[in-house]
């Protein structure tokens, strides 16, 4: 994954996690000019795409609203992803902007940690946030009909 691709993710973790705090409102309106790049329509439907995000935080019971978050993140990805590829520009606004909203937001939610680590020759590790993993192994050669380990196969 490259920067934008994790700008685009952090800033969207950033804004998902300011619905429903005293943050929010320094969220909406600065993603509010983000996405509306001084078009006054594009910033109308940002803020009823914010406010939509807000409410449906808000609406969910508090020991339910991580989950909705986690819900809401990956449009909300998508979203920061298409507005940095049609306008690499914005990175540098929305960078700030995730700095900020990070900084401001209460300490329990200013991240979403996940650490993975694999040290031993050949290891493989593998982690997803919000999503799935789903590994296909490859069968042993025998049960695929091929050669077994160690053995040539024939041409």
């Amino acid at each position: 994954m490259g920067w934008l691709e994790q700008l685009g993710m952090t800033g969207a973790a950033a804004l998902v996690q300011a619905a429903a705090t005293e943050v929010w409102q320094l969220a909406r309106s600065g993603f509010t000019r983000l996405f509306g790049g001084g078009d006054r329509e594009r910033e109308a439907v940002a803020e009823r795409r914010l406010d939509a995000l807000a409410a449906e935080v808000e609406q969910a019971p508090s020991s339910q609203r991580d989950q909705v978050r986690q819900r809401l993140l990956p449009a909300w990805q998508t979203r920061l992803a298409d507005l940095i590829e049609e306008d690499p520009a914005a990175a540098d606004a929305l960078q700030a902007l995730r700095n900020e909203v990070l900084a401001r937001l209460p300490a329990p939610q200013q991240q979403w940690v996940q650490n993975i680590t694999a040290s031993a020759s050949g290891a493989t590790a593998q982690g997803v946030m919000f999503g799935n993993i789903i590994n296909h192994p490859n069968p042993p050669a025998e049960e695929a009909g091929g050669p077994a380990a160690g053995e040539v196969s024939p041409r």
